[in-house]
């Protein structure tokens, strides 16, 4: 595992924010860390970073310990915060370069690195200043700065919020890029990036994590519904011909939507269409949004 949380708490005086966390995360994956504004997410990254001290609990990457105000743990983390910062008048290049130094990466290497980096993000070839730099351009900067040091790990602060559709786009792509050679963890409100780009997802709830799995594992344990369509007969027909029957059934693009949890549930299901005279012609699981699926998980 790349990172792993165990049993962290953390209080602000009588505020406890993050309540029992355990989270383990494995290499070269791509983890959604989703909840709502003040759920704790941006606390729970600032003690990865070991920015803040947690109260109890430990935090270990790429198998280095976790320590308030030191730096062992971060040569394996590369990291966007939310809005970065970068001196207004250097080029891409030039910041890289800067960067490269700061982080004692060989000269050797650095310039090869610092190519496939600005190519990676869209930026080669560019000689503007950053101070003229749309927020788009400066995030994905961000992140080859974050990444210039080849990190085991790459965090990732609301890195899509506040862009246009194309620009939330791009990020998605460099990060799934980036998964080649390490594993991002990146928070998000908007969970239909989560659902675009992600193998797992975190869940974290009033300062607990109440879901930490594959993403495909939280639409099976929350939906269980099918989609239907039918030989002879209409949906609206066979819609109204089960309009009797004790499941929640509605109709969503031209299917049929039962929501069936169960083995048994299906095959009783199935017995009373064929005693109803209605022939499946298709069924296959209903995958719902995400946003659909985590609004069920918080109630």
């Amino acid at each position: 595992m790349i990172i792993e949380v165990k049993n962290v708490t953390k209080r602000f005086g009588a505020n406890e924010v993050l309540k029992g966390i355990d989270l383990a995360i494995p290499e070269r994956t791509i983890c959604g860390f989703v909840g709502a504004n003040g759920a704790g997410k941006t606390t729970l990254m600032h003690c990865m970073l070991g920015l803040i001290p947690v109260t109890t609990g430990t935090i270990t990457i790429a198998g280095t310990p976790v320590t308030f105000g030191q730096t062992a743990s971060n040569e394996h983390v590369g990291y966007l915060p939310d809005v970065p910062e970068f001196y207004p008048f250097y080029s891409a290049r030039d910041y890289l370069d800067l960067c490269a130094v700061i982080t004692k990466l060989p000269k050797s290497e650095s310039s090869t690195r610092i190519a496939e980096l600005l190519d990676l993000v869209g930026l080669s070839g560019n000689k503007r200043v950053i101070s003229t730099y749309s927020r788009g351009m400066k995030q994905r900067l961000g992140i080859a700065q974050a990444l210039l040091n080849r990190p085991k790990l790459l965090i990732c602060d609301e890195p899509t919020s506040a862009l246009d559709p194309a620009g939330r786009a791009q990020i998605l792509s460099i990060l799934q890029e980036a998964k080649k050679e390490t594993a991002v963890f990146f928070s998000t409100h908007i969970l239909s990036d989560a659902e675009q780009i992600c193998d797992r997802i975190a869940m974290l709830h009033e300062g607990r994590l109440i879901f930490n799995d594959d993403l495909h594992r939280l639409d099976e344990q929350t939906s269980g519904e099918f989609a239907f369509t039918f030989a002879h007969h209409t949906i609206e027909e066979t819609r109204a011909r089960l309009a009797d029957y004790p499941a929640e059934l509605r109709i969503d693009h031209g299917a049929l939507i039962a929501r069936l949890p169960g083995d048994e549930a299906r095959l009783s299901f199935a017995k009373e269409l064929a005693n109803r005279g209605l022939v499946i012609e298709t069924m296959q699981p209903h995958k719902k949004p995400l946003e659909d699926v985590v609004m069920e998980v918080l109630r």
